[in-house]
């Protein structure tokens, strides 16, 4: 029958092999070898391949001589699959040679190509992207995209970061910090990658490491409760003579009601808004998918938003409907309602700085205004929460008062005479009488 083996047959010293019926190399029959030696006493049998596949009797020789050879001077691999062995090993040192040497040769220009197609393109948004590519083409291109990736120095790198800074006289920091930071962020990240990737050696380290990342000083900018009233009559009076267009006060109202970033509101679609379940689903914000819950007041205000037919979006550009409104449109219209309104030095995002503050200083669980607020993280959702004066102002009256109210009560010290000292205790902090 067909695949049917034959016997083992000896061709040679130690060669043996065997046919297969059906498998025919030429006119014959092809020839499976094996070897059959003793290389540390004990017999033991090792395929060797087929004649079709090149393993003449010749070759086969050839490797029997060579492993005889290596037992006789105790020098070299003794078995076939010692050989093998060698053989991987060598190819991996090979490819690993290879390997580095590549690298070597790879330039940041190359790491900043891979970058780009497979981090900024596929992870980043569009907004986020422009900027990288801005930043690559203008300041680290220029700049170090011609060097060796395994030469970056934290000199090289902090030159980089350090060229957006502006300073004084005195060679204090007086501009520039914002770019420098994000300069900082991207070669950290794109080193980082490098490392990962194999394409810098390990050994070097991440050369931002050894940079200080500047960093820009928040602005403590805190609407009081007041100050958010007075925007709120602002917008019913802009309301009312219609010197501003009804889906910018409304999507304004919806900021102050919300705390969602701007960005949000204006992408806001018809679909995703629950109203059974009293949430937003937003499918792409700045930390991904999120749902918001929101109030009866919050869910009028978006009821009250004519829908026009066919038009996704539901604060839609007045003069392209199809278009959500700009952001600059809204932010401009809203420095006018805050100048009418009195309120100086705040933006839209200043808005979403107070909503979450508000919900922390009303909840124990701060979980419950990360929810509102939609931050994923509890070091992102601090980075919005202030210190409120209001707040802060009247605990300074409440301590003011305990103060004087215990002032008030009189002394109440027990005096301690000399020979007063330790004394044994019955286990409850009750000292034991000692006669």
């Amino acid at each position: 029958m067909a695949g049917q083996w034959s016997s083992w047959k000896r061709e040679d010293h130690q060669i043996h092999y065997r046919t297969q019926r059906g498998r025919k190399h030429g006119a014959r029959l092809d020839r499976y070898r094996v070897i059959k030696h003793s290389p540390y006493g004990k017999q033991i049998t090792e395929a060797v391949g087929w004649e079709s596949d090149g393993w003449t009797l010749e070759n086969v020789r050839a490797v029997r001589n060579r492993l005889q050879e290596a037992k006789r001077t105790g020098k070299g691999p003794r078995t076939l699959s010692e050989e093998r062995e060698a053989n991987a090993e060598a190819e991996r040192r090979r490819a690993e040679d290879e390997a580095a040497q590549a690298r070597l040769q790879k330039t940041v220009a190359d790491l900043w190509d891979r970058y780009s197609k497979e981090v900024v393109a596929i992870d980043n948004k569009a907004s986020t992207a422009a900027e990288k590519i801005r930043m690559w083409k203008r300041r680290i291109g220029p700049a170090i995209g011609g060097l060796k990736i395994d030469d970056v120095t934290a000199e090289d790198a902090g030159a980089v970061v350090r060229a957006p800074l502006r300073l004084d006289e005195d060679s204090k920091v007086v501009g520039g910090r914002g770019e420098a930071g994000n300069l900082y962020r991207l070669l950290h990240h794109m080193f980082s990658k490098a490392i990962g990737w194999g394409i810098r050696a390990r050994g070097l380290g991440n050369p931002l490491e050894n940079v200080v990342e500047p960093k820009v000083k928040r602005r403590e900018r805190l609407l009081t409760g007041g100050e958010i009233g007075a925007l709120l009559r602002s917008l019913d009076v802009t309301e009312a003579d219609k010197t501003a267009a009804l889906q910018i006060i409304t999507v304004i109202r919806a900021a102050i009601l919300t705390g969602a970033r701007i960005s949000e509101l204006l992408n806001l679609q018809w679909q995703n808004i629950r109203r059974d379940e009293m949430e937003l689903r937003l499918p792409d914000t700045k930390t991904g998918f999120s749902r918001r819950p929101i109030s009866a007041a919050t869910l009028a205000v978006l009821n009250g938003v004519e829908r026009m037919p066919g038009v996704d979006f539901v604060f839609r550009d007045p003069k392209t409907p199809t278009r959500p409104l700009s952001y600059d449109v809204v932010e401009n219209a809203f420095q006018r309602i805050a100048v009418r309104a009195g309120v100086k030095g705040c933006t839209l995002h200043t808005i979403r700085h107070w909503f979450a503050t508000v919900t922390a200083n009303s909840v124990s669980n701060q979980r419950v205004g990360m929810a509102l607020t939609g931050h994923k993280s509890h070091a992102a959702y601090m980075n919005y929460v202030h210190g409120d004066k209001e707040q802060a102002h009247a605990l300074a009256e409440q301590l003011a008062a305990l103060a004087n109210g215990l002032a008030a009560t009189g002394s109440n010290v027990t005096e301690l005479r000399e020979d007063d000292g330790p004394r044994p205790c019955d286990g409850t902090g009750r000292r034991l009488k000692v006669d």
